[in-house]
């Protein structure tokens, strides 16, 4: 590809591709051909041509593949194309123009000590085809690196329409797999002869789960205080399950403006439960709440004797769903005693 010519993941001083050799001097033979068809007869002028090119080319494709180093960390092409394109242009144009100087300046007076005129008239008249050669060059790499950039986020969104089916649907299934529709209904059926009040409210806090997981598989984002309902009914029917051994302590604001993924913090509650052993003497303590634009949750660890095989589908979802959507990260964080997820509060202008 164009754009593989010099956009490296980093940039090193001295490491040289053939395309460093290459390209000088294909664009040296070009111009000989424009400015001095002639010379292509004469060995001495082929063979000048070819070290001018290469002094000129091999710090210009360096210097250039700096540029583009830099700008790639902080102008996108897919985002900002204008802004790249001039910034390329411009930066590399004003590069390629201080190392003709210079090299011409060691060989036309250092070297061959001819007048300063011959310097002058040699770099006005090497800049025409400099900058020419530049916008060229710069709209051929960096076309094929735009298109590659769009190429490539089509093929994330479609990547983010995979896994949040997916997602959906493990979210789905979690809800209403045999297991939970089992120990839901085992739950309701002891609550209604000791409390049927407590009973009309698991019934109602159970509807509530169904019908968010419904209304919420279309949407990309959610309001946090929507979620927080959801985290509130599903810690209710936890809650009723497990009594003293399982603490759901759910502390986020319910401020306008704030978005996350859908049942991201579901999906984390699950993991914790379904990792951990739960008992009377040593109860799950699952700590939910929000510090500095992020949703925190957190649990103890106490892991199941017999160890349970993880898809890893619920957590990897919600990281590439965040990475889609935004350039904060879901950060996690593991001690002896603590498993801790970070998720990112969104906003309407960081969605």
């Amino acid at each position: 590809m164009f754009s593989d010519i010099y956009i490296k993941p980093d940039f090193r001083l001295f490491r040289f591709t053939w395309w460093n050799l290459i390209i000088p001097v294909i664009i040296g033979l070009i111009i000989t051909l424009l400015a001095y068809p002639q010379g292509f007869f004469s060995v001495s002028t082929m063979l000048f041509v070819l070290i001018y090119s290469l002094a000129i080319g091999i710090p210009c494709m360096k210097s250039f593949e700096y540029v583009e180093w830099k700008l790639e960390k902080h102008v996108s092409w897919l985002k900002k194309p204008a802004l790249r394109l001039f910034l390329t242009a411009s930066l590399e144009t004003i590069a390629g123009l201080l190392i003709l100087a210079i090299v011409n300046y060691l060989i036309f007076i250092v070297i061959q000590q001819q007048q300063i005129e011959i310097l002058y008239s040699r770099t006005f008249e090497g800049s025409k085809y400099l900058v020419g050669s530049v916008i060229i060059c710069v709209f051929l790499l960096n076309l094929s690196r735009f298109f590659k950039s769009w190429k490539q986020s089509a093929v994330n969104e479609e990547k983010l329409k995979r896994e949040k089916l997916s997602a959906e649907y493990e979210a789905l299934r979690n809800q209403v797999n045999p297991h939970f529709l089992f120990n839901s209904l085992t739950a309701l059926s002891s609550l209604v002869y000791k409390d049927q009040e407590k009973a009309v409210t698991f019934i109602q806090e159970l509807s509530n789960v169904f019908r968010y997981a419904l209304e919420s598989r279309e949407k990309e984002v959610v309001d946090l205080a929507l979620e927080k309902k959801l985290i509130e009914s599903v810690s209710f029917l936890y809650r009723i399950r497990y009594e003293n051994s399982l603490q759901i302590n759910v502390s986020v604001t319910d401020s306008a403006d704030k978005y996350i993924i859908p049942m991201a913090m579901q999906m984390l509650l699950e993991n914790a439960i379904k990792h951990n052993s739960i008992s009377e003497g040593s109860p799950l303590i699952v700590d939910i709440w929000e510090e500095n634009d992020y949703v925190i949750v957190k649990n103890n660890l106490q892991p199941k004797k017999t160890s349970i095989v993880s898809s890893r589908i619920g957590l990897e979802n919600i990281k590439s769903r965040y990475k889609y959507l935004t350039g904060r990260e879901v950060i996690v964080k593991v001690s002896d005693n603590s498993f801790e997820v970070r998720i990112p509060v969104l906003n309407m202008k960081n969605v």
